[in-house]
């Protein structure tokens, strides 16, 4: 069966009939209109001349192949030298993002991709949390919920500009963040820590600092995942996530920080795998496919006029209904202008080819998105392209996080439930300690410290695979104990399938054993979604991360030489 729809759709610089069919067989009808409308823009005069004379060396395919931006690796099993050499040689592609690999190498691939490519090429990289995110070697710089416990602008620009200055470092024009997803389902998948957190004034707030930063110092900020990727169940890696929700809803909360970042001058966005069947009835069909979400929400109602990027196209969100080639054609009939992750460029440069050729779209269309991504390489300064300095790559990419990685902790560390037990006044009458390690291993930062200080400390370590007799010796012990302090360390990110965020049974067992106890303080190292766990705590000290700067901190509050000033950004108990 064949389901049809007919529309008269409005996106200039174009009018367009389109009549489609869920078996792919595609009939539009562009008409192209010049009301009070130009292709070329308003430019300064040289970077006009300079977008003018890339375009027109250009023959039709070439033009094609500036929509692509492929994945290159510069290590690891997916290295791929060979296969990009071949694609800028032959399809003179338009970017890359760079995945997983090293510092060193990817700034040698980086200098030869581009002496091979006559347009240079526009790099993109995933550095939510800095350059780290991807290298080896390269240290993580805070992410984004930790920086959403300080609540700190200031802070947050500092970071965004550290970020900035490792991406020019290695010749990355664009970084795929912030991240602007509200945070508001506490099970996602996907989003989770990598948002600021689940109130939209402070996503947006923090968003836009993080997008300034980024911008101000050269480096094109990327919004994502429009229209809102906060509250689904699925990961869009493996499935299509769909939301119930209806426009005057999306419009309440998930478009809110998009529409702050557009109006303060966002250069990019990129769109998600969702389907959302209030905004596009379509079955199965991911808001990267949609034209009326593309088009007709983001550039038209919304006004958006920065470049548009897909989501990985090799995404299960995608791919499970849609076959590669045809993928990247309805992201191109959509309205996006860069095509990412791309699987197989020849065959989706010949079915681009195949609806111009067909009149079924105008060459001006065409133009229109090359000539977008034309002027942001300008802007990019690659105009005048400077080849990557490959000496020290990654002691200079690794200057001045330690420091920023200490500040943001100390400004981040939580406190939730009654004021904390004084221990140096149980340390004055002799009283007894006890640590508890839940998942730490032999022995952690925190756990050092603690020792440090508190003399005669009894430890138990909870590891995964613990027996479960070792519940009631930690029972009979902390009993005894005038304090006990429960460290639970290297959490997954997300909270997988029993929401435990990688614990085991026994682990967690533990955990809420400890909870009703008057006398124990829970220091959380992560993911503060574990909270749900043991909400009847009587004390929690909460960080972001679980490094040694989130612990030292940790251990400064415990013994009072430092106070708790972070703020929860979600809630994983009731009535926080």
């Amino acid at each position: 069966m064949i389901y049809k729809r007919e529309r008269i759709y409005n996106f200039p610089p174009l009018i367009f009939t389109f009549s489609f069919s869920l078996n792919m067989k595609y009939k539009l009808i562009f008409i192209l209109t010049l009301f009070s409308f130009s292709l070329k823009s308003n430019a300064h005069p040289e970077k006009q001349k300079w977008v003018d004379s890339i375009y027109t060396s250009l023959n039709e395919e070439q033009r094609i192949g500036q929509l692509f931006m492929v994945a290159a690796y510069s290590g690891g099993p997916k290295a791929n030298r060979e296969y990009i050499e071949k694609l800028l040689k032959n399809r003179q592609i338009g970017g890359l993002i760079f995945m997983q690999g090293t510092a060193e190498e990817q700034a040698r691939l980086t200098n030869r991709y581009q002496e091979i490519s006559p347009v240079k090429l526009m790099i993109g990289m995933d550095a939510e949390w800095g350059l780290g995110m991807r290298l080896t070697g390269v240290k993580n710089l805070p992410r984004q919920m930790s920086i959403g416990a300080t609540g700190d602008t200031r802070l947050m620009y500092e970071v965004g500009t550290l970020v900035a200055r490792q991406c020019k470092r290695l010749g990355v024009h664009v970084n795929f963040a912030p991240v602007v997803d509200v945070n508001n389902n506490p099970a996602n998948p996907v989003i989770n820590f990598r948002s600021f957190g689940e109130s939209k004034y402070q996503v947006a707030e923090l968003g836009t600092v993080y997008m300034k930063a980024l911008q101000d110092n050269g480096i094109m900020a990327c919004a994502k995942h429009f229209p809102g990727h906060g509250d689904v169940s699925v990961d869009s890696h493996h499935d299509l996530p769909v939301i119930n929700k209806s426009k005057r809803e999306m419009e309440e909360l998930e478009l809110f920080p998009f529409r702050r970042l557009i109006s303060n001058g966002l250069k990019s966005i990129m769109i998600a795998h969702l389907s959302i069947p209030d905004l596009d009835t379509t079955l199965n069909l991911p808001a990267t496919l949609s034209y009326p979400i593309v088009s007709e929400l983001l550039q038209e109602d919304m006004g958006f006029k920065g470049l548009i990027f897909t989501d990985a196209l090799d995404m299960k969100g995608v791919t499970k209904y849609f076959p590669d080639g045809e993928t990247d054609l309805r992201a191109f009939l959509a309205g996006n202008d860069v095509l990412l992750f791309t699987q197989n460029v020849p065959l989706a440069i010949q079915k681009i080819q195949s609806v111009i050729h067909s009149g079924v779209v105008s060459e001006q269309f065409l133009e229109h998105k090359v000539r977008k991504i034309l002027a942001a390489k300008y802007d990019a300064g690659l105009w005048e392209y400077t080849p990557v300095d490959e000496l020290n790559v990654t002691k200079d990419l690794n200057k001045d996080t330690d420091e920023m990685l200490l500040e943001v902790a100390r400004a981040s560390v939580t406190l939730t439930g009654h004021p904390l037990i004084v221990i140096d006044k149980i340390v004055e009458r002799k009283g007894k300690f006890a640590y508890v390690n839940i998942n730490g291993g032999s022995s952690t930062v925190l756990q050092e410290k603690l020792k440090e200080q508190l003399p005669g400390l009894a430890t138990f370590t909870v590891s995964t695979g613990s027996p479960a007799t070792l519940l009631s010796r930690i029972n009979t012990a902390t009993d005894k104990s005038d304090a006990v302090i429960v460290g639970i360390h290297n959490l997954n990110f997300y909270p997988g399938k029993n929401g435990a965020y990688g614990l085991d049974s026994i682990q967690l067992a533990a955990i809420k054993g400890l909870a009703s106890k008057d006398n124990v303080i829970f220091v959380l190292l992560g993911n503060p979604y574990l909270q749900k766990h043991f909400c009847s705590a009587n004390a929690t000290i909460i960080t972001y991360e679980d490094n040694s700067f989130t612990e030292e901190t940790a251990a400064e509050v415990l013994s009072g030489k430092r106070s708790a000033t972070g703020r929860l950004p979600v809630t994983p108990c009731s009535g926080q």
